[in-house]
């Protein structure tokens, strides 16, 4: 897929909703703000929330000030089963591909600059925001340290303020073109002002496996030579100098 088609379908997929939320810490397995997706026909891309999706499961940040507010939220989910409840932030996705070169998860991200859904998850009312007033960077770090990053603003929006951008996409789809069997995906998103300083952060880790952790805990194979059990939060440091997820 080129970079323009991608524009294209990105455009599909974001929302500008009309009117608009003290930073809070990440919440986990969570909800964001939901939008029907048989508003705007998408092909390719689907949104997160509404027709054919299930709410729920994400990190989420959010920054709320007087009467303004930033929310951002980020879920892993399996592609036939839905979203994966996570321990912590950590989501265990299942192996293998559902289409050549597409894996059998996905990811969805949530930028919200005050829809009514936020007005009454916060309990006021909100200003009007426009997510093109801010910097919005999602960023997908490997265990081999392949990268990818999008800035939201090179995304052609459409006229008028951007409330809420929302979408699900695939490690393999061909604009990110990152590596499908990396064991570990470490994804944020992030909003910041004008001035640099980030307001709202979502941070997940994608840990792809088909073991099934115990009581917040799973098996490694340490340097090829130990069985070790760890805790999830620990795991993509492991991975990192060369553990393996399972017995040895």
């Amino acid at each position: 897929m080129t970079r323009t088609s991608l524009l294209a379908i990105l455009i599909a997929a974001t929302i500008a909703i009309t009117i608009t939320p003290q930073i809070m810490a990440q919440e986990e397995n969570t909800d964001v703000s939901v939008w029907d997706s048989t508003v705007i026909p998408v092909f390719g891309i689907y949104s997160v929330g509404g027709s054919g999706q299930i709410a729920g499961n994400f990190a989420v940040d959010t920054f709320e000030k007087k009467d303004t507010a930033i929310q951002v939220g980020l879920r892993a989910q399996d592609r036939f089963d839905g979203p994966i409840e996570p321990i912590g932030n950590v989501y265990f996705a299942p192996t293998g591909e559902s289409a050549p070169g597409i894996a059998n998860w996905n990811f969805d991200w949530s930028a919200d600059a005050g829809t009514t859904y936020l007005q009454e998850q916060l309990g006021k009312d909100l200003t009007s925001q426009d997510l093109e007033d801010y910097t919005v960077i999602l960023e997908i770090v490997d265990t081999e340290g392949n990268t990818y990053s999008l800035d939201f603003l090179d995304i052609p929006y459409p006229p008028g303020p951007v409330l809420l951008s929302q979408s699900s996409q695939n490690v393999g789809f061909g604009f990110i073109g990152l590596p499908i069997d990396s064991a570990a995906y470490d994804i944020s998103l992030s909003v910041s002002n004008d001035k640099g300083r980030t307001l709202a952060e979502s941070e997940i880790t994608v840990i792809v496996t088909d073991e099934t952790p115990d009581n917040g805990k799973i098996d490694i194979c340490h340097k090829g030579k130990k069985t070790i059990n760890v805790s999830v939060n620990s795991v993509t440091a492991h991975l990192n100098h060369g553990d393996t997820v399972g017995a040895c």
